[in-house]
């Protein structure tokens, strides 16, 4: 592993936005409203885009970089549906175990209201105990944010996860995360140390993408990272591999669908390696992309430092407003 020489670094994988399952040979029935116009859009374009065999290889690679923890940002699925969400589960349970694949789910999992039951019934494993335990608080992310906390020397690396996804109207793909989960994850930031990475499937800052797809409070987000900051934010969402800075410099990438077949955005994940130094934190980060030929390319690679960052006490949800 890439290291400093002092201590091992933690590899961290991103990937997101599989779009793993297949509609064909599902009845037509449950296909109305939204839900109808997601299959016409699957059926015309989605089902050539999202290639199970590209995907396939893709994880192939992933399984090469011996990740300690692969942090996959949502839409395993596309339209929700029950039988969608059962055949993931096996996906999910093939990538790996809960305690080594954090998830965090994306619009088109929590794509209309039924999809909730089958989440918590098929997933549990990879979701919060709060909200396994309390189904009707899955829409307005009731148990998020989660923390899972990983040890890089006598240091930790803090994955912090949050959920963007409700179900939205007909032609809308936004998400919101809701002044409660916002007056949650301050608190949770205020009482995490170390290196600190923010999960969330849509992008986290206002003006990444329409509105039409958008996060609904960016702003607000981006107001609590300006006073709560972490050092690394990870997004799907968009299909496309993004970088950014947010608020107080931190790092914000997003990264290309992890089954895509587009040649202008290939499939691709990135890797981060995490060593605690000294004074702060290294992080070398590899953005992979593989082809529908599986031929995989090391596409960027890049590395900084970042210092140690001291939490400030939110005083109670007043401050985060």
């Amino acid at each position: 592993r890439p290291a400093n020489g002092e201590e091992a670094a933690i590899r961290l994988v991103h990937i997101t936005d599989p779009h793993l399952t297949s509609l064909r040979g599902l009845p037509l029935w449950p296909m109305r409203g939204k839900r109808w116009s997601g299959y016409l859009s699957w059926q015309r374009r989605r089902r050539h885009v999202h290639r199970a065999d590209v995907l396939d290889a893709l994880l192939a690679s992933v399984r090469g970089e011996h990740a300690d923890q692969i942090l996959l940002t949502g839409d395993l699925v596309h339209l929700g549906l029950p039988q969608e969400i059962e055949a993931a589960a096996a996906w999910l349970e093939a990538l790996g175990p809960p305690e080594k694949v954090m998830l965090v789910p994306g619009n088109h999992d929590l794509y209309a209201v039924d999809s909730s039951p089958a989440l918590l019934a098929h997933w549990a494993g990879y979701l919060p105990e709060d909200m396994v335990r309390n189904a009707a608080a899955m829409a307005t992310g009731g148990g998020f944010p989660v923390v899972r906390q990983r040890a890089a020397g006598p240091d930790s690396v803090a994955l912090i996860g949050v959920s963007s996804a409700q179900p939205s109207p007909l032609f809308m793909a936004s998400g919101r995360l809701g002044a409660a989960q916002l007056d949650r994850l301050e608190a949770t930031l205020a009482g995490v140390s170390g290196f600190r990475c923010l999960l969330i499937h849509h992008p986290p800052l206002p003006g990444m993408t329409s509105w039409r797809k958008g996060l609904r409070d960016a702003a607000g987000l981006a107001a609590l990272l300006g006073r709560q900051p972490v050092d690394l934010a990870l997004h799907g969402h968009v299909h496309h591999n993004v970088a950014a800075t947010g608020p107080r410099q931190v790092r914000v990438f997003g990264t290309a669908s992890a089954s895509s077949a587009a040649a202008h955005a290939p499939a691709a994940y990135r890797c981060f390696d995490v060593t605690a130094t000294e004074g702060g934190w290294q992080v070398e980060m590899r953005l992979v992309t593989v082809d529908v030929t599986g031929r995989r390319v090391e596409r960027e690679q890049e590395r900084w430092t970042t210092p140690r960052r001291v939490s400030v006490a939110a005083s109670g949800p007043s401050a985060s407003r």
